[in-house]
């Protein structure tokens, strides 16, 4: 009796290694998945403020001539930005920044400082679910210009 029960155990012992295995390779997935997306959803939060803190500096303090096709930055601006971004967005600079200001109606006269900040995370964590796209958009009170100002930042995410 003492052999069959031996050989009875040596399946068990496979399935119950088999188990484990699934197991722990179910809890290593989790952990990178819950990783990554802490990771995504801390990057939407930085673009954010990005953009709001942009939307509200372009808003303020640019200058009131409506003719001009571009806004200018001082270095103040861009060091900000670049102190609000996290590790994950590489370094701003003045050329990142395109913007554009309406000389027709009615957009020159709806007084909007709108702010979008555009990037894409490099890493697909969500396979199969279309490109991991991450856009801010800020609409604030043109505190300073009757026009409409729009300017977009694109970042990359490393």
């Amino acid at each position: 009796m003492n052999k069959e029960k031996k050989q009875n155990t040596k399946s068990a012992y496979i399935e119950q290694i088999l188990m484990w295995m699934v197991i722990f390779i179910g809890f290593v997935w989790m952990f990178f998945f819950v990783i990554d997306y802490a990771t995504a959803v801390r990057l939407r939060e930085n673009i954010d403020a990005i953009s709001k803190y942009a939307a509200r500096y372009v808003a303020k303090y640019t200058d009131t001539v409506v003719n001009q096709s571009t806004v200018a930055f001082d270095a103040q601006f861009i060091t900000n930005l670049n102190n609000i971004r996290n590790s994950n967005i590489s370094s701003i600079s003045a050329g990142d920044i395109n913007c554009s200001i309406a000389t027709v109606a009615p957009q020159n006269t709806n007084s909007q400082s709108i702010f979008i900040v555009q990037g894409t995370y490099l890493k697909g964590f969500l396979s199969n679910q279309g490109t991991n796209n991450f856009t801010s958009r800020t609409v604030v009170y043109n505190e300073t210009n009757v026009a409409q100002i729009t300017c977009t930042l694109s970042v990359t995410i490393n």
